[in-house]
């Protein structure tokens, strides 16, 4: 995500579902940006909403998530690491024809505070906005979301 390389441009540029959060330093954020900003025609959008720490933080407060899909089952706790870093700590129990596999996985994500992602926008691209939309982690929450337009080329 912080150094694609693709021989093309595009009028969009678009991350969904968190997908920046995985990205653990804040300069990884910024090549990031510097990467969509290289692959955008003049005047495209770059979109992408983010947990924020917050979010994290009500996440890490829950206690184990366990979900049952037939005989198997998906146990999930969020861990607040050092600084804005949290680990989901991910567990796959598979049960079947007198089996049972038990994967895991530690996911790490990190977010930064909204002011700080404007700033290293506003370096690149202009008409910046911030949308909070529902679909957060909680009833009362919010999902934000940021887009940002390429300059269009004064020459």
């Amino acid at each position: 995500m912080s150094s694609f390389a693709l021989n093309a441009k595009f009028d969009a540029v678009i991350c969904v579902y968190h997908g920046i959060n995985h990205l653990l330093r804040f300069s990884d954020w910024e090549r990031f940006f510097e990467c969509a900003y290289r692959h955008l025609n003049d005047g495209g959008v770059l979109a992408f909403d983010i947990f924020t720490i917050d979010d994290l933080k009500i996440i890490a407060s829950i206690p184990e998530t366990v979900q049952q899909f037939g005989e198997n089952y998906l146990r999930m706790r969020v861990r607040a690491g050092a600084e804005a870093v949290f680990d989901w700590n991910i567990e796959l129990e598979l049960q079947g024809n007198g089996r049972r596999e038990l994967l895991a996985e530690v996911i790490r994500t990190a977010s930064f505070p909204p002011e700080k992602i404007w700033e290293a926008l506003s370096e690149r691209f202009v008409d910046i906005r911030i949308f909070e939309t529902s679909g957060a982690i909680n009833e009362s929450g919010t999902r934000i979301w940021f887009a940002c337009t390429k300059p269009r080329s004064t020459v």
